[in-house]
């Protein structure tokens, strides 16, 4: 989740809010070591983070909420729900006669919707007294899905454009999908989300936050169903039917094919703002080419960056970078594109040394996208993917520490599948594993995740504010494919996954104002290790 300077400013307000605390002035370092003032000041505002987590969870308990109406249950008595756990165990050889077939379905989430009518919230930024709306449209916001099979296991996933969607929402999804996907036998069906900015809210925290903070408690108390939001229904519901719509069309429209995958390097366009500067550099490629010749290609990219080319608080609508990117290899080859994105971050978008109008609303988001399209249709070194197709997932539980986070899904901001806990909650998500070929590993991962914690050198002991070491293996390690791909913000959003040792302060830094956990990475980590034993 991206912040700017307000809506980091706004976040801190709703910390101390919960808080009961004074303003601190922020601070932050860079320095490969620290001083001992610098380590007294990174103690000082650990220590206000413990006090604002300790106040928190008591004021969590006090403000009425939606446990207030019975609507977050006990998590004792908590029932899995439309949850597909995928294949028990992975197939290490292609079945008899396997082969690879693929399908596209897309939809718009505009059309029939005014989006310039006042009662559509923009993504992206926290807006304190009334929500921001789109002055401008420039494209499209929708979904492009894929559904894809080796002949024995099925799989769909649906790449929204949007800031997030929220487990609740991908739920409604799959339950609207059950009988289609008995009936074609889909063993896993996703939805991700590409984290544009400057899309229609479908995560819910574009909500006006004062109007929220003060009239979401008294109906939750007085047992209304009426609570403000930065959701919009209409919206949602169109939501809904698209995907729904697309993954019906992905998977009506299968044909037979062959699968490849390449990377590419494209580091030029993107910069990471965050040590330990690890990022995933490549754009990486699937392929499909149907056997019917004059049928279009099915591309699928995934690279990881924030989608801020406007800005985090951009009020002009647009679909952001994939939008352009997907417009530039369709105008030059026969093909379907899907993109989806990857670990991020702190990662964001870079135009480098390209050249762009820097007045025109498009410039600097069409010249990233394009970039990244020539790039794509550039690579010549492929790897061609026999038919066998693994997929698996695992339904994760974290306790949820953050009071910002616990009072907005108790509020009814975020559609979380969250639960009560003894005093505290948990957040119930679900981590994936699939493989392509045999090679190509592919993680399912509910947030923004750290690509440190996926490829290694996260920040080291003596970089921690907290002094400790990172101690687990980087899931490329855990994964074991020849590559492995990140596929964020899959069928939740639980904010920023960093690594333990990497939890600096709430008070000094974007990233922890919006991580679920001091231990989400961790959690994480453990989890997909577990899955991935149980299958392999």
């Amino acid at each position: 989740m991206k912040m700017k300077t307000s809506k980091k400013a706004l976040a801190l307000l709703l910390a101390f809010i919960l808080a009961f605390s004074l303003f601190v002035p922020s601070f932050a370092s860079s320095e490969t070591s620290y001083t001992f003032k610098e380590k007294t000041e990174h103690s000082f505002y650990i220590a206000l983070d413990n006090i604002i987590f300790s106040l928190g969870k008591v004021l969590n308990f006090f403000i009425p909420g939606l446990n207030w109406s019975g609507k977050i249950g006990k998590l004792s008595n908590y029932e899995s729900e439309n949850f597909l756990p995928g294949k028990d165990k992975f197939d290490t050889e292609p079945a008899e006669n396997a082969s690879w077939s693929m399908g596209f379905g897309e939809a718009s989430f505009l059309d029939g919707i005014d989006p310039m009518d006042g009662s559509f919230f923009m993504a992206g930024t926290l807006e304190p007294f009334k929500g921001r709306t789109p002055t401008k449209i420039l494209d499209d916001q929708g979904v492009n899905t894929f559904a894809i099979s080796d002949g024995k296991t099925t799989a769909v996933f649906a790449s929204i454009d949007g800031f997030a969607i929220a487990r609740g929402d991908v739920i409604e999804i799959r339950k609207r999908l059950d009988g289609f996907a008995k009936e074609h036998d889909i063993s896993s069906i996703n939805v991700t989300a590409l984290h544009q900015h400057s899309c229609i809210d479908t995560l819910g925290l574009a909500a006006p936050l004062l109007p929220a903070l003060i009239f979401n408690p008294v109906s939750t108390a007085l047992g209304l169903n009426k609570l403000v939001t930065g959701k919009n229904d209409t919206f949602m519901e169109k939501l809904y039917e698209s995907v729904v719509s697309s993954v019906e069309q992905a998977i009506k429209s299968m044909q037979s094919g062959s699968l490849y995958y390449s990377k590419a390097d494209i580091s030029e366009y993107i910069r990471d703002k965050r040590d330990p500067n690890v990022s995933f550099n490549n754009l990486a490629l699937l392929k499909f080419v149907p056997d019917n010749e004059s049928a279009k290609e099915i591309l699928v990219l995934n690279f990881g960056m924030h989608c801020i080319s406007n800005g985090a608080g951009s009020d002009v609508l647009s679909a952001d970078i994939p939008y352009y990117t997907e417009q530039y290899i369709k105008s030059k080859i026969n093909a379907d594109v899907v993109c989806v994105q990857g670990a991020e971050l702190a990662v964001s978008a870079d135009p480098g040394e390209l050249e762009y109008d820097n007045e025109s609303d498009v410039g600097r988001m069409k010249a990233i996208g394009e970039a990244i399209g020539k790039t794509a249709l550039s690579i010549e070194s492929e790897k061609h993917l026999y038919p066998l197709l693994n997929i698996a997932h695992k339904e994760l539980f974290i306790k949820a520490e953050n009071p910002v986070h616990i009072l907005s899904a108790r509020e009814g901001l975020l559609n979380s599948v969250f639960k009560r806990d003894g005093l505290g909650y948990t957040v119930i998500t679900e981590i994936g594993y699939m493989e392509l070929g045999n090679s190509i590993g592919v993680i399912m991962i509910p947030g923004e995740l750290e690509p440190a914690i996926m490829l290694g050198g996260a920040i080291s002991a003596e970089k921690s504010w907290s002094g400790k070491s990172w101690d687990y293996a980087p899931l490329t390690a855990i994964c074991g494919s020849d590559e492995l791909l990140c596929f964020g913000l899959c069928n939740d959003q639980i904010g920023y996954i960093l690594s333990d040792n990497d939890f600096r302060s709430m008070l000094t830094e974007n990233e922890e104002i919006n991580a679920l956990s001091p231990h989400s990475g961790s959690t994480v980590v453990e989890g997909v290790a577990s899955l991935i034993s149980s299958v392999k």
